[in-house]
Parts: structure tokens; sequence; C-alpha cells
């Protein structure tokens, strides 16, 4: 078993990185993980989804440690698929940009459209994120328990809801918010709907004294990339998303 102050030191040597994993401490979700640590070097096995999530940071030797598994989904840096391919097989990959709020950049969009979104509004929520299945826009581990956090803000147009954004992960006691659950009616974009409501889930963020402010945002996607470094958002690191499964015999 790993040292978690070991562990919680190592995360905050690169922050913006380790956005996550860090937000994986919180007394929330610290029953999810399993830590491994070798050296300066660790890896983080998160499991509440089913097929865990592998997160990494150091050097690509502490994959040595990992148990057997037979699948994962990848949040790794390039350095480590090698080390990955030695024990499993991948599956499919994608470079993905981890970007960082620069608060000193953070250029505000203040609407008067956009109003806070609980737990009341999660089934219209996901009638709005189910406007992206077919075109496959549709966002990524979006739970109602995120509606718990209060990071949620939407846009309505005539009492429907055609824009909203939030959090994947926030964590008051790490001080870190990870930006997600993005996402506008594919017929109301080009009308500055997902800018307004990054930017009111950031400044709900910022009021709240957060330290750390991130995102992911697959690195194919300019149109996302543009809309965030408008906002003060700069790229940290490429890494790579993806997932393995055990090399079949």
């Amino acid at each position: 078993m790993a040292d978690i102050a070991v562990v919680r030191s190592l995360l905050r040597e690169d922050r913006p990185w380790s956005l996550y994993a860090l937000g994986d401490l919180d007394p929330r979700r610290a029953q999810y993980c399993d830590w491994f640590v070798r050296g300066r070097s660790l890896a983080l096995l998160y499991r509440e989804f089913g097929t865990p999530i592998l997160f990494a940071a150091g050097e690509p030797d502490v994959i040595a440690e990992l148990p057997e598994l037979d699948a994962c989904l990848l949040q790794v840096p390039e350095r480590f698929l090698a080390a990955i391919q030695q024990r499993l097989d991948l599956e499919w990959t994608c470079p993905v940009l981890r970007m960082a709020l620069d608060m000193a950049r953070f250029a505000r969009c203040p609407r008067s459209d956009t109003h806070p979104l609980g737990a009341a509004d999660e089934q219209e929520l996901r009638e709005l994120y189910e406007d992206g299945r077919e075109s496959g826009e549709e966002p990524d581990f979006f739970i109602a328990t995120q509606l718990g956090d209060g990071t949620f803000c939407g846009v309505r147009d005539g009492g429907r809801l055609v824009a909203a954004g939030g959090t994947h992960l926030y964590s008051a006691s790490e001080s870190v918010g990870a930006i997600g659950n993005v996402y506008t009616r594919r017929s109301h974009r080009g009308r500055g709907h997902g800018e307004a409501v990054v930017s009111a889930t950031v400044q709900q963020l910022l009021e709240r004294g957060t330290e750390t402010i991130g995102l992911n945002v697959r690195a194919a996607n300019t149109g996302a990339l543009r809309l965030y470094e408008r906002l003060g958002f700069r790229v940290h690191v490429g890494f790579f998303e993806g997932r393995a499964v055990r090399r079949s015999r």
C-alpha cells in the first residue's frame, strides 16, 4: 500500500498534469484508488467505472509495479506506451492535450442568460447530451453525482436547455477542478454558448479559491482549443488516452 503523503507530494510536483489524480485523493473517491510508487514515479488505477483508468507520472519503469489486468483505459504520457505494450495490447490511442488555466489571463465572458444547474436538472441535461450521440460528440463520463459539486451552468432558449458545462471532477480539499461535460445543441452553435458556460464554471471555481483548473481537449479539436485559449487556458502537456487489453495468447 503506497503512502498517501508520498503520493500527494509527488502529484503536487506537477499539479496541472496530476489534476485528476489529485482530485482522486478526495475522501469521496479515495476508495476507488490503487496507488503504485517506484522512486519518484507513480501510477494510479482508478476503479470507479468498471474498467480501471490508468494514470502515470514520472518514469515508465513504474508500470512494472502494476498487477495483471484484463483491460484499462489510459491517461498517460507518450513515453509510457512502450512499457504498457510490453504487458498489454493497445486497442486504440488518441492524442490529447491537457490545458491549464492561466488565472492572470482569464477572460471572463459575462452573460446574463447563464444559470446554475443542479440535481433537479439531471434529466434535462441527459437529454441535451443525447443530441450528440449520433455524431459521437456526447460528453464522456457524466455521472449524476457530479451535479452535487455545484459547478454546472447552462443556457436555455425558450425554456429549453441548449448548452451546458461543468466539471468532470472537483475537490475542495485538494483545490482542483477539471472542466468537462461541455456541450451545445447542434442547432444552437455559433452563438457563444459554449464559451459562456465554461466561463461561468471557471468563475465559480475561482470564487472558491480553486488553485488548479484544467481540462482535456483532443489534439484534433482545433475549434475547442481556440475557445479555451480565448478564455485563458494554455496547453500544459500532450498525452494519450486509449484502451489497453490483455494480450491474446
